[in-house]
């Protein structure tokens, strides 16, 4: 009985582990395992959509045709500005940048609001989920920054509601597959922020994960948790001392 119940305390303990969680990895398995079941994007053919090729990372100019909004089912892109016109774009990665794309040669980047590529302080990316997700994820460019991401319950811009933020992961790791996932699909609204200051060089993202969740588990809140485990706690205290109790006066007898 003792066991039974030290047992249900300790399940109890480690479910109140199992809240949001930020990844930051490189770990193959990791990765697997957040994209199993989900929508992987590889930018390798966006309908309607032409990538610009680059060899670097200067400023050009962006043409309307290389820009994504919402092509790809499920999922809506923008810069900031005004949604469906200010977008991100698709770029081919070529020459000695090309090894900069997870899946080459396409990457998805940020634009500015003057049409011109932006790699460096002020990138961003916003995203829109019309139907909302447990996961997001994507590889970061090892070449160029690291980021600041963030999960809400859906995105001002497009959806006009009120946006509050879930969970935020800062500096995450250029070079690495980075993203959010929550316990339950709540995700509406996603954004990459580039890091600030002079030296920041910006972003871009490949293999984008999104995965529209199926379950309808509630994980219960922390407080919650540690409540139902204190009184299991007394709980087995109430039992042992009643055990010990019919113990003694058996041996009475």
């Amino acid at each position: 009985m003792n066991r039974f119940l030290s047992a249900a305390v300790v399940s109890l303990f480690f479910a109140a582990s199992l809240h949001a969680s930020v990844i930051d990895t490189n770990v193959a398995a990791a990765v697997t395992a957040f994209q199993s079941g989900a929508t992987v994007i590889n930018f390798t053919s966006v309908a309607t959509v032409t990538p610009l090729s680059i060899a670097n990372y200067n400023i050009v100019a962006v043409p309307n045709t290389a820009k994504v909004f919402n092509q790809i089912p499920g999922v809506q892109f923008s810069v900031g500005g005004v949604v469906g016109t200010d977008r991100p774009a698709l770029y081919s990665l070529t020459g000695g940048i090309a090894g900069d794309a997870k899946s080459p040669s396409n990457v998805l980047g940020p634009v500015d609001f003057s049409s011109n590529s932006l790699f460096g302080p002020g990138a961003m990316i916003e995203i829109f989920f019309p139907v909302k997700v447990d996961r997001v994820g994507f590889w970061l460019n090892p070449s160029l920054s690291n980021v600041t991401i963030i999960a809400a319950d859906t995105n001002f811009a497009f959806s006009g509601l009120t946006e509050t933020t879930l969970e935020t992961g800062a500096n995450v790791t250029a070079g690495n597959f980075v993203g959010i996932q929550r316990p339950t699909a709540d995700i509406g609204g996603f954004k990459i922020l580039a890091l600030g200051g002079a030296t920041s060089k910006g972003f871009t993202i490949d293999d984008f994960t999104f995965k529209v969740g199926t379950t309808s588990t509630t994980v219960p809140e922390t407080s919650s948790l540690l409540l139902t485990g204190v009184g299991l706690v007394a709980l087995g205290f109430m039992v042992r001392r009643k055990f010990a109790a019919a113990h003694t006066s058996n041996s009475k007898n």
